[in-house]
Formats: C-alpha cells, structure tokens, sequence
C-alpha cells in the first residue's frame, strides 16, 4: 500500500514515469476495510497529496447506503424493508402483519421531519419534539413507542451502511408511571367462573382455562388436543392464532413452551375433550371471539355479576397474581406464562403487595385503644 512507481510508453518509443497511489483504511461509519486507487498521476508530490486525501476518505467517507441524506428518505426505505420481510409460510421468522401494520401507522407521527437531513435528527431534538406532543395531549406510552421507532430507523441506518453507530443506542426510554398491575382477586374468581357455569356462558371454558392455565389468548385459540398430555399433566404450546392471520406454528418468543395442568383442572379438561367436535381445544365458533370483542364480553359479565371489570388480558394477570400469592415460585411462574425476563413476572409479585404483607406487625408502638363505655339508660 503506498505510491508505486511504473512507466508508461508514451508514443515514439518513448516512456514516461507515473504514479499509482493506494490508500487503504477502517471506515469509521461502517467498521470496513475501504480501499482506494488513483493511476495515472504525473508527480510525485502530486501523489504524496492524493495519497492524504484518499486514505483520509477511506476513513471518513460516510457511505451514501443508496444516496441517504434525508430523514424522509430513510423511513422509505425502512418501512420497504420490514414490509418486505411479513411473516409467511416461506419466513416463517419474519415480522406479524399487525406488527408492521402498527410501526406504519407510529411513523406516520413523524413523517414531520421528511425534509430534515439525518445528521440533524439527534437525541435531544427528538426528546424535545416529544415533549412538545406530550404538551399537546400525546400521551407518554405514545411517545415512548414513537422513541422506539426512531431507535429501529437509525438501527436500520446502521445495517444499511448509512451511519456507523445508532445516535439512539444509549437513550433510555421516557419514564412512565406504572400502574398496579389489576387482577382478580380469589373471592371474585370464584363468583366469575361459578356464574358463568351457572349461566352455561358460552365464553366460561376461555374463561377457565385462561385463569388456570396462564395463556395468552392467541396461545389458548391455537391449542389443540395433541398437544395435551392428561398422563404428565403438561400442555406443549406450539402455536398460536392470530387474528387476520391465522394459524403460526410459532409463539411469541419464537419457542415452545411447556405449561402445567392444575391438578383441579384435569377432570374438566378429559369432559371438554369427550365432548370436542375439532382438533381445537376451545371452539372458535363465537363470533365476537373472532372479531377481538372478548375484551367487551367479559367487561359486560363482571359488571353484571358486580365484580371489578377486567379484559381477557387481565385474566392472565389474575393468574400470575394468584399464583404467586398461593406460593407457587417466582421462576415456575415466569416459565409457565412465557415470559422473556423474571423482572416482567416480578413485577406482578410487587404489585401484588405479597412482600409487604404483616412486614410492620413487628413495629413497637403502641395505638391507644379506646375503652367500651359504659352505656346509662336513663328513664324519663
């Protein structure tokens, strides 16, 4: 690498002396080796200079990842990307339609900045330009989804060659208050599940086997009966349903799972499949189940009933939370409902309150107590 020396006939058997310069370098946007060459050049200070030049380009150059300048161009390509990788038969890997459906309809939030040059879409400007939402009614959720969705754009700049590091990588997201994670307690499961027996609701076996179970609602929509095993007492969750989409052999995590049968449960479970017309475990034959309205059944049946209303979701909070408060382990917990990080299911425990219960009967203070009174009926 360096300035190389060669001759060049020039006519007339005649030759004349060039210079070939390469310059080699990490570009520091892309982490790559670049290499560059020049021919051709008369003079050797003239190629000592272009030397310079070519090995500080291979360093600095910013690679042009298809011409990239602008914010606007960069989500083009980035919603193009994603829409192009739908979950499918062939990738079965790729991204869910809601999924991709729901980054389009976030971004349209900030199509604002189409015309403004990536470079200048730095952290405090997107932090400032969701402050200025949340003054005009957005909500922090909001923000925080619209946060995550500029972090993906400039990861996606990063893998395109566009930039070297993500500007985001290390911003945090917007603090949110977290709200008690709402459940049912014991006293008001029993009511739900022993009604809508009573009743012959149509939704009660949903009802009972999300709040035994632990399943989420596409899960519990994809079980089928093979994947029962009343012997060992374990459920092998393999894929799940989706609305609009149908049937994926794969779950949330992308794993399977393993979920335990209450012993209780088990009885109820050998009756449903006696009486099974499909392959399925819950009959799919409601039509608000279908269309995604459970949310209101169930809301509706509480209130009547006059128990605090929950979703569909909420019961696989009201599992969580009675599992733990009956003593089931932290880590059994977390590997029964699926979940990513023990932090997730420990939050249910704290909110629960089940670590502070009779904590500060130990505290040495004494309340004064008032004394019966001594009652006089005094005739008139």
């Amino acid at each position: 690498m360096g300035i190389i020396q060669y001759k060049k006939n020039v006519g007339s058997g005649d030759s004349k002396i060039f210079y070939m310069v390469v310059a080699e370098g990490i570009n520091k946007y892309t982490g790559k080796r670049v290499q560059k060459k020049r021919r051709g050049i008369p003079s050797k200070p003239k190629a000592e200079r272009l030397y310079r030049e070519l090995w500080s380009a291979c360093r600095e150059e910013r690679p042009d990842a298809g011409n990239i300048k602008m914010w606007g161009e960069l989500i083009d390509k980035y919603l193009i990307s994603i829409s192009s990788k739908i979950r499918s038969p062939d990738n079965p890997h790729g991204f869910s339609p809601q999924l991709v459906r729901t980054k389009h309809s976030r971004i349209k939030h900030l199509l604002k900045w189409s015309d403004s040059h990536i470079d200048l879409i730095t952290p405090q400007f997107v932090s400032d330009e969701l402050d200025d939402m949340e003054k005009h009614g957005a909500t922090r959720s909001h923000t925080n989804h619209l946060l995550k969705e500029v972090k993906c754009t400039f990861t996606f700049a990063v893998e395109l060659g566009a930039l070297k590091a993500n500007p985001f990588a290390g911003m945090k997201m917007r603090r949110v208050h977290k709200k008690r994670k709402e459940a049912l307690t014991h006293e008001e499961v029993d009511k739900l599940l022993s009604e809508a027996k009573r009743r012959e609701h149509p939704y009660y076996e949903t009802w009972l086997l999300t709040i035994t179970l632990g399943l989420r609602r596409s899960e519990l929509a994809g079980l089928k009966w093979m994947d029962v095993d009343f012997k060992q007492g374990l459920i092998y969750l393999r894929r799940q349903l989706i609305p609009r989409e149908g049937l994926v052999d794969l779950l949330k995590d992308r794993e399977e799972r393993v979920v335990a049968i209450p012993a209780q449960l088990l009885p109820t479970l050998k009756e449903m499949k006696l009486r099974a017309k499909t392959d399925f475990v819950i009959e799919l034959d409601c039509h608000r189940w279908r269309s995604g309205q459970q949310a209101r059944v169930l809301k509706s049946f509480c209130r009547e009933i006059g128990i605090k209303e929950v979703t569909h979701h909420q019961l696989r909070a009201t599992h969580i939370t009675l599992a733990l408060i009956d003593g089931v382990p932290l880590g059994i917990v977390k590997e029964n409902v699926g979940h990513a990080k023990l932090s997730t299911t420990d939050e249910y425990f704290r909110s629960s309150g089940i670590a502070m219960r009779n904590q500060l009967d130990g505290l040495r203070v004494k309340v004064p107590q008032e004394e019966a009174a001594n009652v006089i009926s005094l005739k008139k």
